[in-house]
C-alpha cells in the first residue's frame, strides 16, 4: 500500500498581492485546474490513498489527516501520518503543479527513503518518500530538533538521492510556486554537481552528534555531502556546526544563496 500525502497547511502569505482579496494558493488555477488537483493526478495511478494535510487551511475533496501537535511546519503531517498508517508515504506541497507520473514513480521504486536532487545539487526536500517505522523511530530527535524536514534524510539510515539528470525529469516537474511571480517555471537548473544517483546507507552521523556530542560525526557527514554534490545538504551541516563556530554561518548562507534556497510561507 501506498498513500500520498498532499501538504496544504502554509498560509501563502507570500502568494497574496496587496489589495487583492486572500486566495487559496492549493487551489489556485493553473493550466485550467487547481494546482492542488494536479498533484493528486499525476499519482493517483500509483498510489492506494491521497490525503492532505490542511493544517488550520479549508481544502476540499480529501480525507484530511491532522498535524501533530508537538511540531510545525510540514514536519508535522509528517510525523502525523507516520504515527497513523503503516502504507509507504509519499509526501509533496499543493504548489508543485507541474509534477508528473513519472517523478512519482521514481520516488516509489527507490530505496529507502528518497528525495530528488538537482544538477546544481539543491535537494527538492519537500518531494519525498519515506517509511513510517522509520520517521516513528526518529521521531524524538526531529522533535528536539525542532522538526527540520530535511533532517528526515539525515537522520535514514538508508537514503536514496535520486539525480533528476539521470532520470531525465526536468525541473519543471518540481517546480515549487511559493510567490506569484512562481507561477512560470524556472529556467532549466545548471550544472554538473549531482548528476547521478546516490544511496547511503549508514549509521546517521547527525544521530551519533545528536547522542555523544561528538562534532567529529558532523564534520564526516559534510565531507560525504560535499563529495558527493548534496550541497544543500552540506549547508544545512553547516548549520549546526556554526552553532559553536560562528565563520561557518556566512559558508552557509553563501552555499544556500548560490543555490536559490528562499523561504517560503
Amino acid at each position: 500500500m501506498t498513500t500520498l500525502v498532499i501538504f496544504a497547511g502554509g498560509a501563502s502569505r507570500r502568494f497574496q498581492r496587496p489589495g487583492e482579496p486572500w486566495v487559496n494558493k492549493c487551489l489556485y488555477p493553473v493550466g485550467g485546474k487547481p494546482m492542488i488537483e494536479a498533484v493528486a493526478e499525476a499519482a493517483k495511478g500509483l498510489v492506494d490513498k491521497i490525503l492532505v494535510a490542511p493544517g488550520k487551511n479549508e481544502v476540499p475533496g480529501y480525507p484530511a489527516i491532522e498535524d501533530d501537535p508537538r511540531f510545525s511546519g510540514p514536519i508535522a503531517a509528517v510525523v502525523s501520518a507516520a504515527f497513523k498508517l503503516d502504507d509507504a508515504l509519499i509526501f509533496a506541497p499543493c504548489d508543485v503543479p507541474y509534477i508528473t507520473e513519472r517523478a512519482f514513480a521514481e520516488l516509489i521504486k527507490a530505496k529507502g527513503t528518497a528525495v530528488f536532487v538537482l544538477p546544481n545539487g539543491l535537494v527538492e526536500s519537500h518531494i519525498f518518500k519515506a517509511d513510517p517505522r522509520v520517521v516513528r523511530r526518529m521521531a524524538d530527535r526531529l522533535l528536539k530538533r525542532r522538526g527540520r524536514l530535511d533532517d528526515v534524510f539525515r537522520l535514514s539510515d538508508a537514503v536514496s538521492y535520486i539525480s533528476v539528470a539521470k532520470h531525465g525529469i526536468s525541473p519543471k516537474e518540481l517546480h515549487n510556486v511559493n510567490f506569484r511571480e512562481d507561477l512560470e517555471p524556472r529556467a532549466e537548473a545548471a550544472g554538473d554537481a549531482f548528476t547521478d544517483d546516490l544511496v547511503l546507507e549508514w549509521d546517521p552521523p547527525l544521530a551519533r552528534y545528536m547522542d555523544t556530542g561528538s562534532r567529529d560525526a558532523l564534520w564526516q557527514e559534510l565531507r560525504t555531502y560535499m563529495e558527493a554534490g548534496l550541497l544543500s545538504m552540506a549547508a544545512h551541516v553547516l548549520d549546526d556546526l556554526a552553532e559553536e563556530n560562528k565563520k561557518l554561518a556566512a559558508a552557509a548562507k553563501a552555499l544556500k544563496e548560490a543555490l536559490g534556497i528562499r523561504k517560503s510561507a
